[in-house]
Order: C-alpha cells, then structure tokens, then sequence
C-alpha cells in the first residue's frame, strides 16, 4: 500500500536565517516542490537539527552552526547553538532565530556549543534547551575548558550548567517535562534531576537517548545497545524523606533477537515516548532471524543496518524486532550501509541516512538517481497495515535527488517533520557554494489526526 500524497517542502534553515525566513512564509503551500530560501546563505556549515517534542506543534527547532551571520552580533568565531521558533500553522515554516549557547545578558560563548536537544511534550509547550559547550563563560560552576552539559531556560533567559561535577561530559538528551537531563561522562550515563539539583549514575556506557516520558535511557556499552528504566522515587534521608532517581530492574539488552545478543557492533540508539520500540544501527546479521517481517535472513552481509526493537509488552503491536532499512514495497534490503536512526514518539516511523540505492517504497517510485551518494530515508510501519515501507526524502521536491550527501537526520514527535544535513549545491536556495553543509527542513504532511502514515 503505498503512502498518501504528502504536501512537502525543503528548506535549508541556516540559510533562511540569514535572510529572516520571509522566502519561505508560504512554503507549505506547495506540492512536493523547492523553495527558495534565500540569495545570501550562511557562511558556515551547520549540523544536528533536532525537534521539540511538542506532539504535532513542533514550535521549535534547534541546531548548531559555524555561520556568523545568523543571528546579530556573533563575533566569537565559535560554533553556536541557534533555535528556530516555527511560525503557527501546519507546515508553516516562517518564522525567527536566536541564539541560546549564550550567558548572562547574552554573553557569547568562548567555546564551541553543539548537539542541542528541546524539551514540550502533547500537555506542555518547550521552554527549555540542553547542549554541550566547550565554553567556559556560559554559566556559575565552570571555569574549564573541557565539554560541559547547559540548559537554557527560554522563559527566563538564563544558563545553567547541568553537568556540574564531571569533566568532558557530552551527549545531552532532555525529556518532555524539562525535569530529567541524561548525558555521559567518564565512561557512564547520568541523569540530572533538575528539579532537585542532583545527579544520579545509572548505567556504565554512553552515546544515551532519553525517552519523552522521562521514564527510560538507551544507550551503548561494549559494542550492543541497553535499555534501563528509572523512576522518580520518594527515599529515606536526613530528618525526612527526599526525592531521588531509582533503577527499576536490570538493564534490557536491545540488540538481542531470538538468537540472542547480535553477532556485530550497535550503536546510535533512539527512543520513543514511552520505553516501547528503541531504534539502533548494527553490522550484526542475527537479529531478524526467525522475526522481522520479510527479511528474516540478512541480506547484505555485516553491512550496518537499522532496527527497531519492541522491549515493552505494553507496545501496541505484536512483534520483537524490525528491520527499518528494509522496504516491503519493493521487498528489498538497503544494498549499501545505513546509519543515525532517528524514531518517532510512536515508534512507528524512523529516518536514517544511507549509501543504498535500492531503498523506495513500490516498484513505481523513482529509483535513487544519485547513486551511492548518501539520503536520507523514512521507514513508515503503522501498526494497521502490519508491514514497513521506506521512502527517499533528501530530495527537492516531488522528484530528483541531492548532488550532496545527506546524513544526520532528526524526526518532529509526530514524524510531520524531518531535519537533516546536506552538502548540496544549487538547490533548493543553497547559494554558499560546496564545502559548507546547511540544514534542511522537510514538511511530510498530516492532517488534523497528525498522521503522515500510508
């Protein structure tokens, strides 16, 4: 079943910064076509586009760029954090920037800032950003050169350092409530309590994402990829009782199939809302067998692909693990190496990046034109239709392809937007020449029901 017509549009937002995004104010209004951004696009390459997590609103975006003519005033040479408030109105892709890998009264950072992650979930709107900075003037409690985790609380404007305590801390991911920060440091996974102002180690490994729900992390260790559920728990101390983190069990080995841990390295793992489905690459080839829907025997050998693991037995479908880099339309397996899964809420859609060329969702879909250079790709699979479908979205329009890789991507809650980074040249308002890499913005639709599922 193929998908529905989705109404798209492709906009590289560093450059539309640059110009204030008044190019683009009627953007949705096209029908898998290009908007041209702007004449004059940045003059740095930016990367990791991430969402908040604000259901179908998406009111906010967030990347970090080594441009400086985003935003007024950026002269400290460094790479910065910029947030991109979404004008009202579905795939309304007008709207401001600013820069939040800032100090008191906007003090610029004297390090470099990355790998924002917002908070907002389907009750609450986002007010809070997390990223790590090399910086050492951002925030009380730091002094050091070394990588740090900062929150910048949008109501307020102000910076915190969250990750106060550790050196070298990186990989920040906040939940929907702003109350829980994860991040690594030291060979661990932390959670930051922010409402307490404690920290708490949960797990030995790194590179974590955080559930939206605040209730879960998954992330590597040793070359597989874990799952360990946590709750805000009431605990003796002191004269009282204080609030505190506990682990609930023992961490869920995730790159497992019916045969047990996969035979190849995993790692790059997502989560979804609620601790149901973890998305994660591997070069294993054991993981389908007996399990995935079409594709029970690896195709391609220890090339790395993309799976979705079920962990919860409260998970709306019926199955244990999925392979995302594989179309049912066309049954076939990604033919070249696909990587940085970004899932849903749901679960039930992930992107990636990938070098394969045989990857559309039925055999009358236009075949990949640009070869093994890299796309982006979304693996559809809505529980009702039972099966997953992979469409190309590193695309112009309606049709053609990027002359530039495309990797990175990053997913809206309600999967009605894709993120990603390109170096492509002479489309879709790209103006500052190769060797700059923009990041773009990709409406896929959805209705009142938020749904883009076909």
């Amino acid at each position: 079943m193929p998908f529905a017509t989705r109404k798209t549009a492709l906009v590289p937002l560093a450059a539309v910064a640059a110009l204030g995004l008044a190019a683009v104010a009627d953007a949705q209004q096209s029908v898998r076509t290009t908007s041209i951004a702007s004449p004059a696009n940045a003059n740095g390459s930016s990367d990791n586009s991430t969402f908040s997590q604000d259901n179908r609103l998406v009111r906010l975006m967030a990347f970090d760029s080594g441009a400086t003519n985003l935003v007024s005033g950026d002269g400290n040479g460094r790479r910065d954090v910029i947030l991109f408030s979404r004008g009202g109105g579905l795939g309304n892709l007008a709207g401001g920037v600013s820069r939040v890998s800032v100090g008191a009264g906007g003090r610029e950072g004297n390090g470099d800032s990355t790998k924002p992650s917002i908070d907002g979930d389907t009750k609450r709107a986002p007010h809070c950003v997390t990223f790590q900075s090399t910086a050492s003037n951002l925030a009380k409690g730091d002094a050091s050169a070394d990588s740090d985790i900062f929150m910048r609380e949008l109501r307020g404007n102000r910076t915190s350092l969250v990750s106060e305590g550790h050196s070298n801390a990186r990989n920040a991911v906040i939940d929907g409530e702003c109350d829980f920060v994860t991040y690594e440091a030291g060979g661990a996974v932390f959670v930051r309590d922010l409402e307490a102002s404690k920290t708490y180690r949960l797990a030995s490994g790194s590179n974590p994402d955080q559930q939206t729900n605040g209730k879960g992390v998954v992330y590597e260790r040793g070359g597989q990829v874990y799952h360990q559920a946590f709750q805000k728990v009431n605990l003796p101390g002191g004269r009282g009782r204080t609030k505190g983190i506990r682990r609930l069990g023992r961490p869920t080995l995730v790159s497992a199939g019916t045969a047990g841990a996969g035979n190849g390295a995993s790692r790059n793992p997502s989560a979804d809302d609620n601790g149901h489905y973890m998305a994660f690459e591997s070069t294993a080839t054991n993981l389908c067998l007996g399990t995935c829907r079409g594709v029970s025997e690896d195709r391609n050998g220890a090339v790395s692909d993309i799976f979705r693991r079920t962990i919860s037995r409260k998970a709306p479908t019926n199955d244990r693990m999925q392979m995302a880099s594989y179309s049912a339309g066309v049954n076939e397996q990604g033919n070249g190496p696909s990587n940085n899964p970004s899932m849903t809420g749901a679960g039930e859609n992930v992107a990636f990046d990938s070098a394969a060329t045989n990857l559309r969702q039925n055999s009358s879909t236009e075949a990949d034109p640009n070869g093994a250079t890299r796309d982006i790709f979304y693996w559809n699979f809505p529980r009702r239709r039972g099966f997953g479908n992979v469409s190309r979205e590193s695309r112009p329009g309606g049709g053609g392809a990027f002359n530039g890789a495309s990797t990175n991507p990053g997913t809206s809650n309600r999967s009605n937007y894709i993120g990603f980074t390109s170096s492509q040249t002479g489309q879709a308002g790209e103006a500052n020449g190769g060797g700059i890499e923009d990041v773009f913005i990709r409406f896929l639709g959805g209705g009142p029901a938020g749904s883009v599922h076909g």
